[in-house]
């Protein structure tokens, strides 16, 4: 990852695999490729932390049981959460970090580990660089941007953890969740 070009789509591809990779082996027994990838899994592991209840709620209630039910239901999640058309770092790892805890939930459904986290990372990566990459890069890119709005003496990291924005980001992924699994019955059953 560390030779890529980072708006490129591959690079938020991988960026993405990596994360789920660690998320599922939570441990730092693989080091991160480069910064942007360790600030990645540190925020995400933040955020998991603080809501981990919230978010296991809100997969419970989206009763996602295979990767293709998680490709078909991701999108619609990230739309609605974007829905308001407030982008912003922090939300990019809310969803980031609900997948984290998604990808956990399938393989307790012995979803072999390769299947989920290259379903998950390609459909995430993919609306992402679709809806979310000219913002990224306008907002500095993930080097610049991302890192140093994750630095822990930062005004926007401090910012994150202290105000309203990751609540917020919680509970409308909770009121989503709920949108997406009546919508999910209803198409499972025609």
């Amino acid at each position: 990852m560390g030779q890529e070009d980072s708006h490129s789509k591959r690079f938020v591809y991988v960026l993405i695999r990596d994360y789920l990779t660690f998320a599922l082996r939570e441990s730092g027994s693989v080091p991160a490729a480069n910064s942007v990838a360790e600030t990645l899994r540190k925020a995400c592991a933040l955020v998991q932390g603080s809501r981990k209840q919230e978010l296991q709620h809100c997969i419970e209630k989206l009763n996602v049981a295979s990767v293709e039910q998680a490709r078909r239901a991701l999108p619609v999640l990230i739309g609605e959460v974007y829905s308001d058309g407030t982008d912003n770092w922090g939300r990019l790892v809310t969803v980031y970090a609900f997948c984290g805890v998604l990808a956990r939930h399938l393989r307790s459904k012995d979803i072999a580990e390769e299947e989920l986290v290259e379903g998950i990372a390609q459909c995430v990566a993919q609306h992402t660089w679709t809806h979310k990459a000219a913002w990224i890069k306008e907002n500095g890119g993930w080097e610049k941007g991302f890192v140093e709005y994750f630095q822990p003496n930062s005004p926007g990291f401090v910012d994150y953890v202290q105000q309203e924005s990751p609540r917020f980001s919680y509970a409308k992924i909770a009121a989503i969740t709920g949108i997406v699994a009546a919508f999910s019955f209803v198409m499972y059953q025609h």
